[in-house]
């Protein structure tokens, strides 16, 4: 022990960032995914990027008309568009989020180790982050959630080092300014770049509101008492601090979000995307009985208690469509109380940790069920692990000295959590990965991943690109996917459900001259295959992809001819 004291605290602290690096890079490299992913929300925020980048704005730029976008909010997109103005590359946004997460790491050290004060279980956290299968998904996949995080991680860091009561002080160091104004930019940032960024915001707030009820009542309290007017003053200019950082806080978010609300309203959107989903049901239908918003808290409580948060801590991925058990309810309540006690531990920011937190989950206690997962809840989960472990080292050291260990008392508890840490939670983490690790072994997509209809599919969309003109509109089923594919070529979906002269109405307004109709997505055989059926004068077959039979029915493509084929004398 003797040696290990005299190692200086920055040693140990270079010594855990190395730790660290080492084991980011070696999982990150294993698990990075070269494929595009199959869900068409990132290839939004590429084209919206890409958009950005040409000069055109907030555009989408993947269908036969270009409109403009108000789904998803900018904030993503922009930072695509920062990367693309150098490189077209898709793997090079892959690239960008992985050294997001490894930065947000890297931030997390410093912000658990400040307000934690315990390096090991710091140390601890961050390892685990650079092999929870979830985080590491999503920071090799064109989505939001790796920016989120680094700029969520960074505004909590930059709180712990603003010294609030004395912020507007005239003997302050500059830095206390320079902090605050990251802060202040990374708070309305989180805003555009994610709707559930609100959760921090609010959190933020409401803390920001307590801590000035706070020091309202230490003024009150010590101008009633007559205390001495330096400490009545001084206890003001504490208070105008603390109003001062709560107003900037709420009028710089208001006017965020009122700048992008006028720019949705000059485009003619008047209500948001995101309250129509809200309000959906599992099978489609709206919600509208006060049964039907108590049973989604019932059944997204379960959900996220017996299921999602724990999973999240183990790291595993049970997948959206298995059920909770009885013992995985337990085993969730179980890891929650842990989770409490860590955070009663704590002895700074525990207010606010409980509020981003709590608004978190609140949140999604009342979210469409459907859509519960790891990626609603993905920026908390770094601090769930902490908390875990942070609890498993509390309820260690509580039972140690109960016991009277001695002089052993303070080592046991860390012995603990390395037996903990080193048989359970690493190997458990390490065999989480495995799936992910093999199929980033896969540069390409093929039948032995994928569904063998995406892959024709596929096939249909490499065939257009290669033999079809630039001018040539195309329908078919996802046409993001499409875009993505096919180079950057422009296409347009068609209705899930239509009857077959209404869509042959359609793709004459549109000037359709070819269409896919593929078995990956059934629409295109329940709903444009009966017009090719009604009007055949008016489709060419070019191409057939797979097999037609009894089990299957193949990729087709046609060419759509507007006025009807040459009858042949």
């Amino acid at each position: 022990m003797g040696i290990f004291n005299k190692i200086k605290p920055t040693t140990w602290i270079y010594l855990c960032l190395a730790i660290i690096g080492c084991v980011f890079i070696v999982n990150y490299l294993e698990i990075f995914d070269f494929k595009p992913d199959l869900n068409g929300d990132n290839v939004y925020y590429y084209a919206l990027g890409r958009a950005i980048a040409a000069g055109k704005g907030y555009t989408n730029i993947m269908f036969l008309e270009e409109t403009p976008h108000s789904h998803f909010p900018p904030g993503y997109p922009l930072f695509n568009a920062g990367i693309l103005l150098f490189t077209h590359s898709y793997t090079a946004l892959k690239i960008a989020n992985g050294i997001l997460f490894g930065l947000s790491i890297l931030i997390l050290f410093f912000l658990l180790k400040r307000i934690s004060g315990n390096l090991f279980v710091a140390l601890s956290t961050c390892l685990l982050c650079c092999m929870q299968q979830a985080l590491l998904r999503y920071s090799t996949i064109v989505m939001s959630e790796m920016l989120f995080t680094f700029l969520t991680l960074g505004v909590l860091y930059l709180i712990s080092l603003i010294d609030m009561d004395h912020l507007f002080y005239k003997k302050r160091p500059r830095s206390q300014i320079i902090y605050f104004i990251l802060m202040i930019i990374a708070l309305n940032y989180i805003y555009f770049v994610r709707t559930m960024g609100t959760s921090i915001i609010l959190a933020i707030i409401i803390y920001l509101g307590i801590l000035c009820t706070q020091k309202i009542l230490t003024f009150l309290k010590s101008k009633r008492k007559n205390d001495e007017i330096t400490i009545q003053a001084d206890n003001k200019r504490v208070l105008f601090s603390h109003l001062i950082i709560l107003c900037v806080v709420i009028a710089s978010f208001a006017g965020a979000k009122t700048a992008w609300d006028i720019r949705n309203k000059s485009i003619g959107v008047t209500s948001s995307d995101y309250l129509h989903d809200f309000k959906k049901k599992p099978k489609g239908e709206t919600m509208v009985t006060f049964s039907d918003w108590t049973e989604r808290i019932e059944n997204n409580l379960v959900s996220y208690v017996g299921k999602w948060i724990p999973t999240a801590i183990i790291s595993d991925d049970p997948g959206f469509d298995e059920k909770v058990t009885t013992s995985g309810l337990i085993e969730g309540i179980c890891i929650l109380i842990v989770v409490l006690i860590g955070l009663i531990a704590l002895k700074k920011m525990q207010l606010l940790l409980f509020l981003y937190i709590g608004i978190t989950m609140a949140v999604l206690m009342i979210w469409p069920e459907q859509y519960a997962g790891h990626r609603y809840f993905i920026g908390v989960i770094p601090l769930f692990i902490f908390l875990f472990l942070n609890g498993c080292l509390e309820i260690m050291n509580t039972i140690t000295k109960k016991l009277s260990f001695g002089k052993y008392q303070h080592v046991i508890p860390a012995g603990g959590l390395i037996v903990f840490l080193v048989f359970f939670m690493f190997p458990h983490y390490a065999k989480a990965l495995k799936p992910q690790q093999n199929f980033a072994t896969y540069k390409q997509w093929n039948e032995k991943i994928a569904d063998a209809a995406f892959v024709e599919y596929i096939y249909a969309v490499n065939w257009c690109k290669k033999n079809l003109p630039e001018e040539a509109r195309i329908a078919c089923r996802k046409p993001e996917l499409f875009y993505l594919f096919s180079g950057g070529r422009k296409s347009t979906s068609f209705p899930q459900y239509a009857k077959e002269d209404d869509l042959f109405k359609r793709f004459q307004e549109q000037k359709i001259s070819h269409v896919i109709i593929d078995r990956w997505f059934r629409h295109g055989y329940v709903t444009v295959y009966p017009m090719v059926k009604k009007y055949p004068d008016y489709f060419r077959p070019l191409i057939q992809i797979g097999q037609n039979t009894k089990q299957q029915l193949p990729t087709l493509i046609f060419q759509f001819l507007p006025g009807g084929q040459p009858q042949v004398p």
